[in-house]
């Protein structure tokens, strides 16, 4: 009897394709948005506690603003005073704090004129925080000795991708109307935003923009083996002595990989919310679906009853038919989330984000798991219409027209 009806549901949907694929679309939407939220969210916090590692596990992270909305400090032009900056120095703990500005200058290579994101700061200070805590060194070239020279340093993109020209060490660009020399390239970061900026000495910097000198951000480096959390604290208690920026952030590694995580798992929430919306919708859509093939097949109801079909056959035969729709849109979903996993961590590679998904990392046990839910899911939309052709008449049935 179960292959009959199985033959009987695939003709029924063979026979309404558009109404039953867009059924099915429902389900396909929200259990790939949850396939994708699984795939991909192991290899976003791997690339995130990366990117984490690259800001050095002994550097705390000075900026205005709250922890909660760091962007509306830098928006608001805050700076600090480069004095208050460099007297973290004296606290114990702290080897070397470089204090750091950004500003976008108009840069001209062989005619081609471009806006590009300029990192300002002490040349050692630099040097140090980049080999010794970011483990990144000059691809080729040679950092600035002279604070005062006329020499600046690229990121990778910024000296092979950013012109139509590659940037050699060696080459000149102009800065603002200054000549200035490529002293070294960067090798490869791996955050697109470092490696298309350019860098410059503290001191060049304001001389060529003009800005109002100030300190947008730091980075304080502890002496090895010091306690980052209590100095993060000293320093903290520090700065808030200065009276120039109120709202500041103090962040350690790990305090920045649990607001990261914070965010992350809310971000998650939501995506989830939307992804069980949309399968409340396909739900809504299975069972309009079966409400209407009810309608359609009532005279083929009324003589399956005739010929001696119970109603728990007739009950069985809706709810196996709604349950075949949501696995059918719970297997594609599966399919097609996997998919767009795999090219969103294409695209991301693109842009210098390994990682983002891997076959490996996918929960095949998580996704029978799903497929559970969307079949029983299309079982309880059934319901209804289910029973409702159940409980028809014969002889009424079969003078429906």
């Amino acid at each position: 009897m179960l292959k009959n009806f199985i033959i009987l549901i695939l003709k029924g949907v063979r026979h309404r394709p558009i109404r039953s694929w867009l059924t099915i679309l429902g389900i396909i939407i929200g259990v790939m948005l949850v396939i994708m939220i699984l795939s991909l969210s192991a290899g976003v916090q791997n690339a995130i506690s990366s990117t984490l590692q690259m800001f050095g596990s002994d550097l705390i992270i000075i900026f205005p603003g709250k922890e909660t909305n760091p962007i509306a400090g830098i928006l608001a032009g805050q700076k600090f005073k480069e004095q208050d900056i460099m007297d973290l120095e004296n606290i114990e703990g702290v080897d070397s704090v470089a204090p750091m500005t950004i500003g976008t200058l108009n840069v001209d290579f062989k005619g081609e004129k471009k806006s590009v994101a300029f990192h300002a700061s002490y040349w050692d200070k630099m040097k140090s925080i980049f080999e010794e805590s970011r483990g990144v060194k000059l691809e080729i070239g040679a950092w600035p000795q002279n604070e005062d020279a006329n020499e600046v340093v690229l990121g990778y993109l910024a000296a092979n991708s950013l012109f139509k020209n590659k940037i050699q060490a060696g080459d000149e660009i102009i800065v603002q109307s200054k000549r200035l020399k490529v002293s070294g390239i960067m090798a490869r970061l791996g955050i697109q935003e470092d490696d298309n900026s350019m860098y410059m000495s503290w001191n060049m910097f304001h001389n060529i923009s003009g800005l109002k000198p100030g300190v947008m951000s730091a980075l304080v480096r502890v002496v090895p083996g010091g306690n980052i959390e209590f100095i993060a604290q000293q320093i903290r208690f520090q700065l808030q002595k200065q009276e120039v920026v109120r709202d500041f952030s103090v962040l350690s590694p790990e305090k920045a990989g649990r607001i990261v995580g914070d965010i992350l798992s809310i971000v998650e929430l939501v995506l989830l919310l939307i992804a069980m919306v949309s399968l409340l919708v396909g739900a809504v859509g299975i069972m309009n679906t079966i409400y209407t093939s009810v309608l359609e097949r009532t005279k083929q109801i009324g003589i399956m009853k005739a010929i001696g079909a119970s109603s728990e056959s007739i009950l069985m035969l809706f709810l196996i038919e709604s349950g075949v729709i949501g696995i059918i849109g719970g297997v594609l979903g599966v399919v097609v989330g996997i998919i767009f996993a795999w090219i969103a961590g294409f695209i991301a590679s693109r842009f210098g984000i390994n990682g983002l998904f891997s076959f490996a990392s996918l929960d095949f046990f998580g996704f029978f798991a799903i497929l559970i839910i969307t079949f029983i899911t299309g079982i309880v939309s059934g319901i209804l219409p289910a029973r409702q052709a159940a409980k028809m008449e014969p002889a009424e049935a079969l003078r429906y027209e």
